[in-house]
């Protein structure tokens, strides 16, 4: 009998051991970064913020570099794209000028769509596709019912060849005729505004499944307001946050509802996972006390995670490498150019 109790013991001590385990395995699988990972400096080459980090088929990483002006301290005009290769560490011009370049994305013919921003000489105002095979640039969009665009900032895509972007005045203090918004452009090149709810729209993803887009608000006072609105945020954000709309097969959103805020901060771009998980860039845009973190968001909004960032950063935009560099995270910085990477135990979302 004692024997028998002992075997019992025995079994019920291996069995939460067993249970512990399969937790503890659980609860790694679902993290976020490698073991003992740390933000590795890539490059500061670059003269003013760094944004739209992504990566190429061929595992080539591209950020853009937001010099507003023809000459900036005898280089660099109207903005440039920069290319890094993880193989060799060589970082070299990929497109210069670029229209002061801000949101790049991949769609699924491996072309580079470029969000080009507002600025005071020399920005293009307009979405962009650029092939990779040739170098041929097309317009996507430049304009919505006769009237020019603000400002593009970020851009995306859905698996049947959409692009979405938004579109908000930042910097521009130029006559302008459109509000603030988020705007659609089918595959026959249609262009649809479908919504101007969110004050000042920045970042822009679409979950893997194509039903749910998400749009970060970088509502700061401190930036040009946009006399033609909207005249106050829909959800309530006077900071930062997260909306998350749904999106049906046509490409048209409905019930959008707030998943994340922080009135302390501002929202920034995205990017997102093959899980469906969002990586949203926060920041206080004071580069004298700079404040800032990466926030990642389950499906559902919920937070699964604060990264922090290198210090004395403000970070803008992040993106995943692909191929043998598929693990890391890249991170881009307001005001100082610079581009980080960090390795995680995730994989990044591309359409192509």
């Amino acid at each position: 009998m004692v024997a028998l109790k002992r075997t019992m013991v025995s079994m019920v001590v291996l069995m939460m051991a067993v249970a512990v385990f399969t937790s503890l395995a659980g609860a790694a699988s679902t993290g976020i970064l490698a073991p003992g990972a740390k933000w590795e400096e890539i490059s500061h080459i670059g003269l003013a913020s760094s944004e739209g980090v992504v990566a190429d088929r061929n595992g080539m990483v591209y950020a853009s570099d937001l010099s507003r002006a023809p000459v900036d301290k005898g280089y660099y005009p109207c903005g440039t794209i920069w290319r890094y290769d993880p193989r060799t560490g060589i970082i070299d011009k990929f497109m210069q000028p670029s229209g002061v370049a801000n949101g790049l994305h991949f769609d699924r013919n491996g072309d580079m769509i470029i969000a080009q921003s507002s600025g005071v000489f020399c920005a293009e105002r307009r979405v962009i596709r650029r092939s990779m095979r040739t170098g041929a640039i097309a317009v996507v969009a430049d304009s919505y019912q006769g009237k020019r665009l603000i400002g593009t900032n970020d851009v995306t895509s859905d698996v049947a060849g959409r692009i979405y972007f938004t579109d908000a005045r930042y910097t521009d203090k130029g006559p302008i005729e459109l509000p603030n918004a988020i705007y659609r452009v089918d595959p026959d090149g249609k262009i649809t505004q479908i919504s101007t709810d969110i004050y000042r729209p920045n970042g822009i993803e679409v979950s893997p499944d194509g039903k749910r887009l998400y749009v970060a608000a970088t509502n700061n006072p401190g930036l040009e307001k946009n006399p033609n609105g909207p005249e106050k945020d829909a959800f309530g954000i006077t900071g930062g946050g997260v909306v998350m709309y749904d999106l049906d097969s046509s490409g048209n959103i409905s019930n959008g509802r707030l998943i994340y805020r922080d009135d302390t901060i501002f929202g920034d771009s995205m990017a997102m996972d093959t899980d469906g998980n969002l990586y949203v860039t926060m920041h206080n845009s004071n580069p004298g006390d700079p404040k800032g973190y990466v926030v990642v968001l389950d499906p559902e909004g919920r937070v699964i995670e604060k990264i922090t960032v290198p210090e004395r950063s403000l970070p803008t935009n992040l993106g995943f490498g692909r191929g043998t560099d598929d693990n890391s995270l890249y991170l881009t910085n307001l005001g100082q150019w610079r581009l980080w990477r960090i390795q995680t135990v995730r994989l990044g979302l591309y359409r192509d």
